[in-house]
């Protein structure tokens, strides 16, 4: 890291960019594999990968491979915007705070209920999941060398086919065994097996709880048994019109 300095946009960047707990890692993985040819793993992911508005990292490789959680920002000047269903989203964000937070945690809430309602209000970082979604998809247009909206479900539903779209989006040539490979790696399978080997990046402190892994389920529709009937319609009238743009089902 380049102490002290903020790292500042490059005209060729390529920007990942996802609510948190929207498999934003997963696709990191698999992208920078793809582009740099290079397994990403926990241990390396910061050489090669820099966060937006967070110190620089030195040497990184060309184009930089960068990722934030932001709302729309015009300086990003390529982007590929993954989005997830809210209703996983939520479930894999309190977990997330759980083993970050550790005991801090109870200053924000008490069970997941109380995380439920945070979430809903707009009250976890980086703010309400409708909004940051709509800032990129109504101004996709203006993101001057292109985005690229990507569903999570998609990437875990049809993987070859979703990253075919990444290549042409991002103009690169890889052959099929390049691509199985890379597909294989970034696999949820692989993440977890990684995390067991690499803790100590995903865990920096001493506060961090350690039997909670980073890397949980990543599965389609978990919400459907983990939320409750009332929960559940609750979320979906929150966000009903964000759901039913971006295709996922309202009943």
């Amino acid at each position: 890291m380049s102490k002290g300095l903020t790292y500042k946009i490059q005209s060729d960047d390529i920007c990942i960019v996802a609510y948190p707990k929207s498999g934003n890692n997963y696709l990191l993985f698999l992208i920078g594999t793809l582009l740099y040819r290079k397994k990403i793993d926990w241990a390396n992911r910061f050489e090669f990968i820099q966060r937006l508005k967070e110190e620089m990292v030195d040497n990184l490789p060309s184009p930089h491979l960068v990722w934030s959680h932001e709302s729309y920002d015009f300086t990003y000047p390529k982007v590929i915007y993954l989005v997830r269903d809210p209703r996983d989203i939520v479930i894999s964000y309190y977990f997330h705070h759980l083993k970050y937070l550790g005991e801090g945690s109870k200053l924000m809430f008490n069970e997941f209920n109380e995380f439920f309602e945070k979430f809903l209000l707009g009250n976890v970082w980086p703010g309400m999941w409708d909004e940051s979604v709509e800032s990129w998809i109504t101004n996709q247009k203006n993101v001057k060398n292109g985005f690229l909206l990507v569903k999570y479900e998609d990437l875990l539903i049809d993987t070859s086919r979703e990253v075919y779209r990444l290549l042409k989006f991002l103009n690169l040539d890889r052959t099929d065994e390049e691509i199985q490979e890379a597909i294989d790696w970034a696999s949820f399978d692989n993440m977890k097996s990684l995390e067991v080997k690499q803790k100590e990046p995903l865990n920096p402190s001493e506060f961090n709880d350690r039997n909670i892994p980073f890397v949980r389920e990543g599965r389609v529709g978990g919400w459907k048994s983990f939320l409750n009937k009332e929960q559940q319609q609750i979320i979906n009238q929150k966000f009903y019109s964000t759901l039913l743009k971006m295709e996922y089902k309202v009943t």
